[in-house]
């Protein structure tokens, strides 16, 4: 434990990166404890409010939960830090006990542990926040298999299901439990204690009831090609590649030199893939090795096992799971390799040599994790780490040019630009169902911003820039939003949800609007209302074009449509007043009163239909966005409060 805190000594200090920021800072349920956010974190998705993210993960919810509002760490992720590091030490000191029940002798066990301990493929799990789930999982497989092995009290079971359910609560591949437990006994032939398992086997059950009682009536989970290419690939193309990636997983285990923070970049392989053949002969030469010496070396058999079972729920290779390959998935695999490096060298008859060059591997691996630990500071610090090992990566180029944008967007801008652009290249060539549109979307408002700083005649050739690579992203967003309403209706019953980008019609229409275009901006501005109708920057945006087409009716709906979404906010009804005077027949449509101007729904005849048309039209959006119930309770107002007719 004191050998992982030197290697992890220097992430206290670091910041939130990826999707650690939107884990601490954008889920308000953990923000203080009440009952209604308990109630939330219980009965509602992980990455909640999002949804459509498929996972289920409430006690590692609550674990963020603890940090943010009982420790008062609030946003701020020193805290995070150090529980991460508690809860990776706990685990390494199971480790310890386990690898102690498989050598038998306290110097391997030690250096089994200490290699899992710093080893650099855990810096994903431990130093990044969101990694927390693997560490919960981890805790509850190694503990509950520990229980297992050495408690045959009549309270073992129960115990188990309580530590099987809080790891199956945590993340998904906590499940693999009782393939453990089974492997345990099947290896060293061991009485299978048949109530054990089936407790195990009840935690499981549980959370696939409660999973389905939360989760079934979300919309399903989006697994967007770019993060997995293996969904588009034809079923044994896909596992073919799967077991390339174990290869590579393999590799890095041996070899963790070049990591990652993204190898979404995984591309189908061919049969004639040398790298694929290459995994296949290791696996099966692994598997050969553990099978030939299963009476003998049992303890060869238990490692590969053991890798085996770990990893097989993120292979891809049963079933196809969100991203094709992750540093995080080997956190739990690697114990096998731990041990056996340790056993391996022990059996070298100079005791005195295995120790030295054990010590010299685990000092290895603790400066390679003390030196890969900063680039888990923020956005900016992991991509620049991890683009010379990841150069086709898109979305790594994409983290960078948004960090640069953000941080200052004058300073920056060019450098933002060849990076987005550098993403688009390596997205480019993909069909329009199979890439995304946030990358051109994001080149389009850098475009967008580069034309804001340039002079004259530069601008509208900026302009142009974006327009078309905007145009290009609506394109893949039309795509993807037919294809994901084909995934809805495959569940049976209509779409639920929409996965349109509303940054990408507020950027089509602002640039049409610079280039003149008002009627081609009011079009993106009301596609973005039917997208997402409670922002009212589109509203804002649809009034500046029709204003600008000198469509002062529309213009006043429009803004009515807006009084309606933000309540009837001053600035609101004053720019309604102001379009109003603008109209002939529109001079009466306010009335002083004591407390300031009001409609004149009695003494104005356009205001009542313009009031009507804006119920009619904001219904429509809400129905067009799958929210019908806020279109319904619209119209029933419209009916009650304004006499308007009935649809």
């Amino acid at each position: 434990m004191l050998v992982a805190l030197a290697a992890y000594l220097n992430s206290f200090g670091l910041g939130l990166a990826q999707d650690s920021k939107t884990i601490v800072t954008a889920d308000p349920r953990i923000q203080t404890v009440t009952a209604g956010n308990l109630k939330a974190i219980l009965t509602k998705n992980y990455w909640w409010p999002k949804t459509g993210d498929g996972l289920y993960r409430p006690v590692t919810t609550l674990s963020n939960l603890f940090n943010y509002a009982v420790l008062g760490n609030g946003p701020n992720p020193a805290g995070y830090h150090v529980v991460n590091f508690l809860l990776h030490a706990i685990n390494v000191w199971l480790v310890y006990e386990l690898a102690l029940l498989l050598l038998r002798r306290a110097g391997p066990a030690f250096f089994a542990a200490a290699l899992w301990a710093v080893h650099p493929i855990g810096t994903e799990a431990v130093t990044s926040i969101v990694g927390r789930a693997d560490l919960l999982a981890a805790m509850a497989v190694l503990g509950g298999l520990l229980l297992y092995i050495r408690n045959r009290g009549a309270w073992t079971p129960v115990a188990l299901f309580a530590i099987a359910t809080a790891g199956a609560f945590a993340k998904e591949n906590a499940a693999i439990l009782i393939g453990v437990m089974l492997l345990w006994d099947v290896t060293f032939h061991d009485k299978p204690r048949w109530q054990c398992y089936a407790a195990v086997a009840a935690s499981l059950v549980l959370l696939t009831v409660v999973r389905h009682a939360v989760l079934g009536a979300l919309p399903p989970a989006e697994t967007p090609y770019v993060d997995n290419p293996l969904f588009r690939a034809g079923f044994w193309t896909a596992r073919w590649t799967a077991l390339k990636v174990v290869g590579l997983d393999l590799w890095l285990l041996v070899f963790p030199a070049f990591l990652s923070s993204d190898r979404s970049q995984v591309v189908p392989a061919a049969w004639s893939d040398p790298w694929a053949w290459l995994s296949l002969a290791a696996i099966v030469s692994i598997l050969a090795i553990a099978f030939a010496r299963y009476r003998k070396d049992p303890l060869i058999f238990w490692a590969a096992g053991f890798f085996a079972i770990a990893i097989l729920p993120t292979s891809n290779l049963v079933i196809l799971i969100g991203t094709a390959m992750a540093e995080r998935f080997l956190y739990l695999p690697a114990i096998a390799f731990a041990v056996m490096v340790a056993a391996l060298l022990y059996r070298i008859r100079n005791e005195k040599i295995a120790r030295i060059v054990l010590v010299a591997l685990v000092a290895l691996f603790a400066v390679r994790t003390f030196a890969r630990n900063p680039a888990w500071d923020n956005n900016s610090s992991l991509a620049l780490a991890d683009l010379p090992n990841s150069p086709r990566s898109f979305r790594l180029h994409d983290m960078l040019a948004k960090e640069l944008y953000d941080s200052g967007t004058r300073a920056n801008i060019d450098q933002a630009i060849r990076e987005e652009e550098t993403a688009w290249r390596l997205l480019a060539p993909l069909p329009a169902r199979e890439s995304t549109p946030l990358t051109p979307t994001m080149l389009g408002i850098y475009y967008a911003a580069k034309a804001d700083q340039a002079g004259e005649p530069e601008p509208n050739a900026w302009y142009r820039k974006s327009l078309a690579v905007l145009r290009k992203a609506r394109e893949i967003s039309r795509a993807k939003e037919e294809d994901y309403d084909e995934v809805q209706r495959a569940r049976g019953g209509p779409p639920a949800s929409r996965a349109a980008s509303q940054e990408l019609y507020l950027a089509l229409g602002n640039t049409d609007m610079h280039l003149g275009d008002y009627s081609g901006a009011a079009e993106a501005f009301r596609y973005g209302i039917h997208v997402a109708p409670r922002t009212p920057v589109f509203y804002d945006g649809l009034v500046l074009a029709y204003t600008a087409m000198g469509d002062y009716p529309k213009a006043a709906v429009t803004t009515e449509e807006k009084a309606l979404v933000d309540n009837f906010q001053p600035a609101t009804m004053s720019a309604l007043r102001d379009l109003y005077l603008k109209m002939p027949d529109g001079q009466c449509a306010f009335v002083q009163q004591a407390n300031g101007w009001a409609f004149n729904l009695s003494g104005c005849p356009r205001v009542r239909g313009d009031v009507c048309a804006a119920f009619a039209d904001l219904a429509q959006a809400y129905r067009d966005s799958r929210s019908p119930q806020e279109a319904e309770q619209l119209q029933a107002a419209a009916i009650q409060r304004y006499a308007c007719p009935a649809p």
